[in-house]
């Protein structure tokens, strides 16, 4: 608003009225001191058409401002402090005779204007109906007595300015904010109920608003599991419509084992009225797609305090979960590559000794063989190891070839397995960040460490210039020494701290990984890495994570290193070699 517009407001014939009477109050203070009854009840008078037409002129113009109106509220106050001080002293015994009334009068107005201003901080400008028709009442009964009429109108009105007062002071109690030119008290609660009814839907707009941006689902269901809510990345999780979802029972969504643990949740969650926290939902989408979501779920409950179903959010883990699988798939097989290795070497062992002595003694028995013959034509047949030397003559090249093909074939067999197992060798020559893979592997871990520690940090190195490697393999390694590292936390408080740099002189990359967690005793520090150690038996831990990654660091040419101290933590240190052109 310019300069021009602002004088404009301001300067307007009803706010010259109401100012001339915050001017005629000291002259009447003035008038009433040097005692000059009629020129005082002039003044008065004057003061009372001016109080009277300003509001009327306002209205009739549209000119009324927030200005006027509290220029109008200190016209009002002034003048009626200024006529009791100044009857005072210009008509005592009246005010003597009359001070009961005279005291409801300044009571009836003065005190609503001070709750007030104690509760919004200024005047307050209502201008309530009764209270302009008690202040026009009073005000000609006040010109009457003071020129000696009848006291009549002046007692009638004071009723009238009390009631008003306590008009005004329901007001002030209903209204939270500053509300000008408030006629009634219905009026007041008209406008508070709009602005209820305004800040309910501007907070329906801002839920819907959040609702409709999350990334995690919402939904809402009656007591029979019926959906009743939902926002749309539920419809686009699940592949149905919002119309189709409507009303559909969660049971049709989910596998037979999710709905019995769904229903079991519910029941738990409505008996006692605890929400139920991150539990997992197994959903059939609507395209035959298995999908996996975490889900928490709380008590809805009416205006009355009644249950009327369930409200919950499901945040999407299918990637997380297939990720969690390849990896436990790929740590399976490499724990029967492993153990493939293992049996390989103890059977190839005692099968070559097979291999190779067979046909020493195939070409033994083949040499015995004339000699065997020759003693049969002279002495006849005889017993060879329990057997008739005509049938063992028989059977013995067959013996032969069976040990000879059944050594072949348990070598095949080992072959077999160790083909089965075995993988390509992976391309390592991809050019790779490696915080880019520090924050994909993070990316997948983070409710892990959400859940872990309270304290987490990590510090991306810069200008570090790519290595060869394989993305997906690294970040497998990373994946693991973090949930390492978290189940390592003995409590939430406890740290964890990753960080990645270059060491220039050793022409290298590192990431690092500090924990506080418990610390590994010296005596299995050295055999960590060793297939199938762990020392988390009791929470299901097979010891091949760290095998897995060693693996891979060793893929790369890298190292892992690893130092650790009791009850202090570890440090994990992962050494992959640059490219000799960075």
């Amino acid at each position: 608003m310019d300069a021009r517009s602002l004088k404009e407001q301001i300067l307007t014939l009803p706010n010259i009225l109401t100012s001339l009477r915050l001017v005629i109050a000291p002259l009447l203070l003035y008038v009433a001191a040097m005692g000059e009854h009629p020129l005082f009840v002039t003044l008065l008078g004057f003061s009372l058409v001016l109080g009277f037409t300003d509001g009327l002129i306002a209205r009739k113009l549209n000119q009324v401002t927030e200005l006027g109106g509290k220029l109008d509220s200190w016209g009002d106050l002034i003048t009626i402090l200024a006529v009791a001080m100044c009857a005072w002293w210009l008509w005592p015994e009246l005010i003597r005779q009359e001070a009961p009334l005279v005291i409801a009068v300044l009571l009836g107005y003065i005190v609503p204007v001070i709750l007030g201003f104690l509760k919004y901080g200024r005047i307050t400008t209502y201008h309530t109906w009764t209270t302009k028709l008690s202040l026009v009442l009073i005000g000609i009964g006040i010109l009457l007595a003071f020129v000696g009429g009848p006291l009549w109108l002046f007692e009638l009105s004071v009723p009238i300015l009390v009631f008003a007062g306590i008009e005004e002071i329901a007001i002030t109690t209903i209204l939270p904010r500053w509300q000008s030119n408030v006629p009634t008290l219905w009026h007041a609660i008209t406008i508070e109920r709009e602005r209820a009814k305004e800040e309910v839907m501007e907070t329906e707009e801002k839920l819907r608003t959040v609702l409709t941006n999350i990334e995690d689902g919402y939904f809402e269901v009656d007591l029979s599991g019926n959906f009743t809510f939902f926002n749309p990345i539920l419809c686009k999780y699940l592949g149905y419509s919002e119309k189709e979802l409507l009303g559909m029972n969660n049971r049709q969504i989910m596998t037979e084992e999710t709905s019995r643990d769904v229903y079991r949740v519910f029941n738990g969650v409505y008996l006692t009225g605890k929400p139920a926290q991150a539990f997992d939902w197994d959903i059939v989408a609507k395209d035959g797609e298995r999908r996996f979501f975490e889900t928490s779920v709380s008590l809805l409950r009416n205006s009355e305090g009644e249950p009327i179903g369930f409200r919950g959010i499901a945040r999407d883990t299918t990637e997380r979960k297939k990720s969690e699988e390849q990896l436990y798939h790929a740590s399976r097989m490499v724990a029967l590559g492993t153990l493939v290795s293992g049996v390989a070497h103890e059977i190839n062992n005692p099968n070559s000794f097979i291999m190779l002595n067979t046909p020493l003694l195939r070409e033994a028995w083949e040499t015995a063989l004339p000699i065997l013959d020759e003693y049969y034509k002279e002495n006849g047949d005889f017993v060879l190891a329990g057997m008739n030397y005509t049938e063992m003559r028989e059977k013995i090249p067959l013996l032969f070839s069976g040990i000879s093909d059944g050594s072949k074939r348990i070598k095949q067999i080992v072959d077999d397995l160790k083909n089965f197992v075995r993988k390509d060798v992976p391309d390592v020559s991809q050019p790779v960040d490696i915080n880019e893979v520090l924050k994909s592997a993070l990316a997948l871990a983070s409710n892990m460490i959400y859940k872990s520690t309270k304290n987490f940090s990590v510090r991306y190195g810069k200008n570090i210039p790519p290595i060869k490697g394989n993305f997906q393999r690294l970040e497998q390694v990373v994946i693991n020494l973090i949930q390492n590292a978290c189940q390592a936390l003995p409590d939430s408080e406890r740290s964890i701290r990753v960080s990645t740099f270059r060491d220039k002189e050793a022409g290298t990359v590192v990431l690092r990984i500090n924990d506080q967690g418990r610390g590994i005793p010296a005596e299995s520090l050295p055999h960590i890495t060793d297939p199938f150690f762990t020392t988390k038996q009791d929470s299901g831990g097979v010891g091949l994570g760290l095998s897995i990654s060693e693996r891979i660091v060793e893929e790369h040419g890298g190292q892992i290193n690893f130092a650790s101290w009791v009850g202090k933590g570890t440090q994990v240190e992962v050494t992959l070699p640059l490219d000799n052109n960075s």
